[in-house]
């Protein structure tokens, strides 16, 4: 609280010299408190009425530097049932209960500040984070938001909303919250890093990282920032600059596997499925039961050739979870790669049934129920009623159903929509694998053979038809394996 004008009231209300001496160390900005309660007590005694809710007003301010809270509220008290109209001294007092975790009393404190002053900027502020704190988000979003008008430049109040609004998952007033508190602070780094975050959920990760390596810049060491932006990079696509950053991030964290579970998935998208799969097991002597690390890790052995270390982290997640589509589906995947076509058989089965699983997995089970001796056909036309016709991969249920030739599956995925031309290459792995195992099927092994090659030839080492037609290459024979060709 300031003393200047009133102040100097009160100083020629104490008439003799003595007493003028104590009203000057009353309202001093001296730095000793303890001579500044002496002194206001010392003047308390013969100050008039009329000036004497000033001299409880500053020996509060001076109790509450020494922590004595106590006698600061019982100062308070007394200056206002004086002067029953000070916002200040309300809001001085308000900030008092809050100190002690009188919530009723601070916000009553705070809005008797308000009723008497409307443009009190830090009453709204402080009423609007106590009721934040109490739940009653809608009146602290509406009080938050008129200390941020009042004063723009307070950047606690500016990111305290945006927070807010950020956890409601109102992006855009989040980033517009964090900007004002930026340009009060510029070096605010949890401001930096919550309009990154708002970024990165609006699917912009130049923003957010961009805003994530200035919180950087600030302080190196900052970890939320370090994970925050290993994220953004991660889901960019800058695979290795996301590895560094999780590389990082463990060193910063040794005791917490959760940046290898990150740089595990870093890596397996870049293709390093080797290294993915150390990563994740690492992650898993932690986590054993975590079930996207062992489907991460069965990925990983998938795609670095440990079929049968899949199918054991695959059968572990089903474990937890029977019903699981997706490890259902994979474990049929691999139990097909591996010819085990009746259990491959099973699980696809099991899997096509439930919800959400994509068309893919009718067409792999009508595979592995016909190399098991079983008539696939029956499942494969009843899920081609609700496949999609003209899309991928409904050309290759017509094929499979006879409706359609291999030259029309190839045409279809040489033929997909516009935005996803740059799919050829999977589209034509997948194509290349769906035709040889259907020449299999018909026993013509040297077509069979030529198509697998063509599958392989893609270099979709990421896609489960390459390993798939590798297995089958390897299975027709050694020889079957030389001379893979470009299609």
């Amino acid at each position: 609280m300031r003393w200047t004008a009133k102040a100097l009231l009160a100083i020629v209300l104490m008439s003799s010299p003595a007493r003028a001496q104590d009203a000057a160390a009353c309202f001093s900005a001296q730095p000793d408190p303890a001579a500044k309660i002496a002194a206001c007590t010392k003047g308390l005694a013969s100050t008039p009425e009329s000036s004497r809710a000033l001299a409880h007003l500053a020996r509060a301010e001076a109790y509450a530097a020494t922590g004595n809270i106590r006698s600061a509220l019982a100062d308070y008290n007394d200056a206002l049932a004086l002067n029953a109209h000070d916002a200040p001294a309300f809001l001085a007092r308000g900030k008092l209960h809050e100190a002690i975790g009188d919530a009723t009393k601070a916000e009553a404190d705070y809005t008797a500040a308000l009723t008497e002053d409307r443009a009190l900027a830090e009453a709204y502020a402080r009423r609007g984070a106590l009721r934040l704190a109490h739940g009653v988000t809608d009146a602290a979003l509406a009080d938050l938001n008129e200390a941020r008008r009042l004063d723009p430049s307070d950047a606690a109040t500016q990111r305290l909303f945006a927070d807010t609004r950020l956890k409601g998952g109102q992006g855009g007033d989040a980033a517009a919250g964090y900007t004002a508190a930026l340009a009060a602070n510029p070096t605010d780094a949890a401001a930096l890093r919550g309009r990154a975050t708002a970024s990165a959920r609006a699917g912009d990760y130049a923003k957010a990282i961009t805003d994530f390596s200035a919180a950087l810049a600030l302080n190196a060491k900052d970890v939320a920032a370090r994970e925050g932006r290993g994220m953004a990079l991660l889901q960019s696509g800058a695979l290795a600059e996301a590895v560094a950053d999780f590389s990082t991030l463990a060193t910063l964290r040794p005791g917490d596997p959760s940046p290898l579970f990150f740089r595990a998935n870093a890596k397996l998208q870049s293709g390093d499925a080797v290294g993915a799969n150390e990563d994740f097991s690492v992650f898993l002597t932690e986590h054993p039961a975590d079930g996207e690390a062992l489907m991460g890790r069965a990925l990983a052995r998938q795609f670095s050739g440990d079929h049968r270390g899949a199918d054991a982290d695959l059968t572990a997640i089903l474990s937890l979870a029977p019903d699981a589509a997706q490890p259902l589906a994979q474990r049929g995947y691999v139990r097909l790669i591996l010819g085990e076509f009746s259990a491959a058989a099973t699980d696809l089965a099991r899997a096509a049934v439930l919800p959400n699983t994509p068309p893919e997995v009718s067409l792999w089970r009508f595979i592995a129920e016909t190399r098991a001796g079983l008539k696939g056909e029956p499942a494969l036309a009843a899920a081609a009623k609700t496949a999609p016709k003209t899309q991928w991969p409904g050309p290759v249920f017509a094929y499979f159903l006879g409706a359609a030739s291999g030259d029309d599956v190839l045409a279809a995925a040489n033929q997909g929509p516009v935005g996803e031309l740059r799919h050829l290459p999977e589209r034509l792995c997948e194509a290349y694998f769906y035709l040889g195992e259907a020449a299999l099927i018909v026993k013509d092994t040297a077509e069979a053979a030529r198509l697998f090659k063509a599958a392989v030839a893609t270099g979709m080492r990421r896609y489960t038809e390459y390993a798939a037609a590798q297995a089958e290459l390897a299975r027709l024979g050694p020889s079957k394996l030389d001379k893979v060709v470009k299609p």
